[in-house]
């Protein structure tokens, strides 16, 4: 795993269940994790530097990001043993990961201590982008500046 620890995991699913599910198949957490931080990295990428906070070398470690991949992952883990059933509470837990996810895709939760995204100066402001009407045109043209 690049992001999560073992530990983390086991705060959140007890060991026995982990160590069952993946059985078959050890590096099954690791594509988890890979496909779950992807997800992560499409939603959140509008705010934050997702490149510096997943780095595969030094990953900066925020207590609510692992708690949401935990819960999401977790879920998949459990979900890939066929011998049991997923509760309500791991339903519940994922779907509480996905709404949190996506408050911070929406930007309703922002972090301050996350590194935001770098801003593209050579584009422009989003105000030098705008339409406007020329009023003094009798055929009210709505041009666009450049």
């Amino acid at each position: 795993m690049t992001y999560l620890e073992n530990k983390d995991l086991k705060a959140y699913t007890q060991e026995r269940l982990l160590n069952e599910s993946v059985a078959d198949f050890t590096d099954a957490v690791i594509e988890f994790e890979r496909h779950r931080i992807a997800e992560f990295k499409v939603m959140i990428s509008k705010y934050y530097d997702v490149e510096s906070i997943f780095s595969e070398t030094e990953p900066i470690k925020h207590p609510h990001i692992v708690k949401i991949l935990v819960k999401m992952v977790g879920y998949d883990i459990k979900k890939r043993n066929a011998a049991r059933k997923t509760g309500s509470d791991v339903e519940k837990d994922l779907e509480w990961a996905e709404k949190e996810l996506d408050k911070m895709h929406r930007g309703i939760i922002k972090f301050d201590d996350l590194p935001k995204k770098a801003i593209d100066s050579s584009s422009g402001s989003a105000a030098s982008k705008m339409l406007y009407g020329n009023l003094k045109n009798p055929n009210f043209y709505i041009s666009r500046s450049t």
